[in-house]
C-alpha cells in the first residue's frame, strides 16, 4: 500500500509532448512517462488542468489485478455508494475493463452506486503495473466549451493552449495581466479558473470582443483600452500572445518598446510568438527559464517562460 503518493493522468505525450510535460511539471512537480502517468508526492486540484486530466490518491499498487485485489481484501477497504472506473495505458492494452471493474468492486466492502457515486475508485493498468486509488479531482474541460466563443480571430490561441499557458505562469492567488489580449482567449481561461485577470488591447474592437466573450460565459474580468508600451500598473504575472505583426526585424522601435515596458510590469512573464525572441528578451534583461514548442500545422509557436526585471512594488487588490 502506498502512503502519501498521488497518480496523475495526463494527455499521452505526442506532438504536444513539450506542453504536456511542462504543465505536468508545474502542477505536480514531475513530467509524465510515455504512457501519460505522473507519480508525485504533491496533491493538486487539477480542475484547472489542460493536459493534466485527473488526480488520484494511490491506495494500492501491484504487478497485476490479483495482487491488488488481495491487498484490498486484506485491508478491509470500505466505501458507501462507490464506483470503480478502469483506465488502461496504452489504450490498446488487451484487457477487459468491465471485468476488471467487477473484480475490484467485488472485494471492496460497502455498496456500489454506478449512477451517482460518492466515491470513485480508479484502477490504472499498464503492461507492468496496476494502481488503485481514490479519485480526487478531474479537469473541468471547459476549454472545450470555450472553443465555441462568439468572437475570435484566425490568430487567436486555441483555448486548451491558453489554459495551459495560464497554468505555466500564474498561481491561483496571482493577479494576471494580458497586455495584448485580442479577443481574450487567455483572459477567458484565466477568469474561468478564478484568477484575477486584466486584459489590455490597443484596438477598441478587440476590447469589445473580449468583453463579449466574457459576457457570453458570464465571467468577470477587467478589459481596458490601452497600449502595451504604456502599462504601468504592477501585476503578479503576465501572459501575452504577441501579435503576428510583432516581428522584431520589421518594426524594431515599437516592438522593443513593448517588450521593454512589459519587463517592468510583473516579476514573471510568458510570451507566445512564432519568431525567435531569445536574444531580444535577453538583451532587454529578461531571464528565459524555459522555451516550450507548440506545433500548429505548418508552423511552431514558441512559449517563453521568463523572469523579468520587475522591481518589487505594491500590487493592487
Amino acid at each position: 500500500m502506498s502512503i502519501g503518493n498521488y497518480l496523475y493522468l495526463t494527455s499521452v505525450p505526442n506532438q504536444e509532448a513539450e506542453l504536456v510535460n511542462a504543465e505536468s511539471a508545474i502542477l505536480t512537480g514531475h513530467a509524465p512517462n510515455a504512457c501519460g502517468i505522473t507519480i508525485s508526492e504533491r496533491c493538486v486540484d487539477v480542475t484547472r488542468g489542460a493536459y493534466v486530466k485527473s488526480c488520484m490518491e494511490i491506495l494500492f499498487e501491484g504487478e497485476d489485478i490479483p495482487e491488488v485485489c488481495e491487498q484490498i481484501e486484506t485491508s478491509g477497504l470500505y466505501a458507501e455508494d462507490f464506483r470503480v472506473s478502469v483506465v488502461k495505458r496504452p489504450r490498446r492494452l488487451a484487457v477487459d475493463t468491465m471485468k476488471i471493474a467487477h473484480l475490484i468492486g467485488g472485494v471492496i466492502e460497502g455498496a456500489v452506486c454506478l449512477a451517482r457515486p460518492r466515491v470513485v475508485f480508479l484502477a490504472v493498468i499498464t503492461n507492468e503495473k496496476v494502481w488503485l486509488g481514490r479519485l480526487l479531482s478531474e479537469s473541468d474541460g471547459w476549454w472545450l466549451v470555450h472553443r465555441k466563443r462568439p468572437y475570435m480571430t484566425s490568430s487567436a490561441l486555441p483555448t486548451k493552449l491558453a489554459r495551459a499557458i495560464v497554468n505555466l505562469i500564474a498561481d491561483p492567488c496571482d493577479r494576471l495581466v494580458d497586455p495584448c489580449c485580442g479577443t481574450g482567449t487567455i483572459v477567458l481561461e484565466a477568469a474561468h479558473m478564478g484568477i484575477r485577470v486584466v486584459g489590455y488591447d490597443i484596438n477598441p474592437k478587440m476590447v469589445k470582443a473580449t468583453q463579449g466573450n466574457l459576457a457570453h460565459y458570464n465571467l468577470d474580468a477587467s478589459v481596458l483600452l490601452g497600449d502595451a508600451r504604456q502599462i504601468s500598473e504592477p501585476f503578479d504575472a503576465l501572459a501575452a500572445n504577441l501579435p503576428y505583426g510583432i516581428m522584431l526585424d520589421r518594426t524594431p522601435v515599437q516592438d522593443r518598446e513593448i517588450l521593454q515596458n512589459l519587463n517592468n510590469v510583473a516579476p514573471k512573464a510568458v510570451f507566445v510568438a512564432i519568431q525567435d525572441l531569445s536574444k531580444p528578451l535577453e538583451d532587454l534583461g529578461y531571464r528565459v527559464r524555459q522555451i516550450v514548442h507548440a506545433p500548429k500545422q505548418n508552423m511552431v509557436r514558441r512559449i517563453y517562460i521568463t523572469d523579468t526585471g520587475f522591481t518589487s512594488r505594491s500590487i493592487g487588490e
